[in-house]
C-alpha cells in the first residue's frame, strides 16, 4: 500500500510537470491572470490527490484546466475580443510625457508606483516618455521622446560621413608642408605671395 501511495505521487508529479511545460514557459510576472488560476488549481489538485482524492480524476481535471488554457490561449490569437477578455489590453498612462490619471486609477495604481517603473527602467523624466503603457502582465512599455532615444549605431554610421567631413575641413595646415612639399597645398592669391 505504502509503495501505491508513492507511485500515485510521483505519476500526479509527472503528469503536473507535462502539463506545465505544454501551457508555455513563463514567469509568474508574464502570465495573465487565467494563466496564474491554472497554475493555482493545478497545484491545488496535486495536493489533493497525493492526499488521497484520486489519481485517475486529478489526472483528468488537471488535464482539463491546461486544455481550457491552451484553447483559450489558441482563440486569443485567432480574436481580439477572446485576448481583451481572458489576457486584458495594454492600458496608456503616460502621453506625450502627461500622466493620464484616470488610466491610472483604473488599473490602481498611484503615481508613486508608476514613477518606480520609470526609474527601473532608466527614465528620469515623464516629459521623456512620449507613450508609456502598463502591459498585460504590469510591465511597464514604453516609446521616449526623440531627443530622449539613445543613439543607435545605424544614427552613427549616418552621422559620421558628416563628422569625418567636418573634421577635414578643420584640419590645419601645416607650415612645414610648403617646404616638403615645395609649393603651396592651397592656392594662394599671388598678392600674398
Amino acid at each position: 500500500m505504502h509503495m501505491h501511495f508513492l507511485l500515485e505521487a510521483l505519476l500526479i508529479l509527472f503528469v503536473g510537470f507535462v502539463l506545465l511545460r505544454i501551457s508555455g514557459k513563463k514567469t509568474v510576472s508574464e502570465m495573465t491572470g487565467l494563466e496564474i488560476i491554472t497554475l493555482l488549481a493545478m497545484a491545488s489538485m496535486i495536493g489533493h490527490a497525493v492526499s488521497g482524492d484520486g489519481l485517475w480524476k486529478t489526472i483528468l481535471t488537471i488535464c482539463t484546466f491546461v486544455a481550457l488554457l491552451i484553447a483559450v490561449q489558441f482563440l486569443a490569437v485567432k480574436f481580439d475580443i477572446v485576448e481583451k477578455l481572458f489576457m486584458g489590453k495594454a492600458t496608456i498612462v503616460i502621453q506625450d510625457g502627461r500622466i493620464l490619471t484616470q488610466n491610472l486609477k483604473k488599473l490602481r495604481m498611484s503615481v508613486d508606483q508608476l514613477e518606480a517603473k520609470l526609474r527601473e527602467k532608466g527614465i528620469a523624466s515623464f516629459a521623456d516618455v512620449k507613450t508609456g503603457t502598463i502591459e498585460m502582465d504590469g510591465q511597464l512599455g514604453y516609446e521616449l521622446i526623440r531627443q530622449a532615444k539613445p543613439l543607435t549605431i545605424g544614427d552613427f554610421e549616418k552621422l559620421m560621413p558628416y563628422l569625418l567631413m567636418q573634421a577635414q575641413q578643420k584640419q590645419t595646415e601645416n607650415l612645414f608642408d610648403e617646404v616638403i612639399h615645395k609649393g603651396h597645398q592651397k592656392h594662394i592669391p599671388t598678392e600674398l605671395q
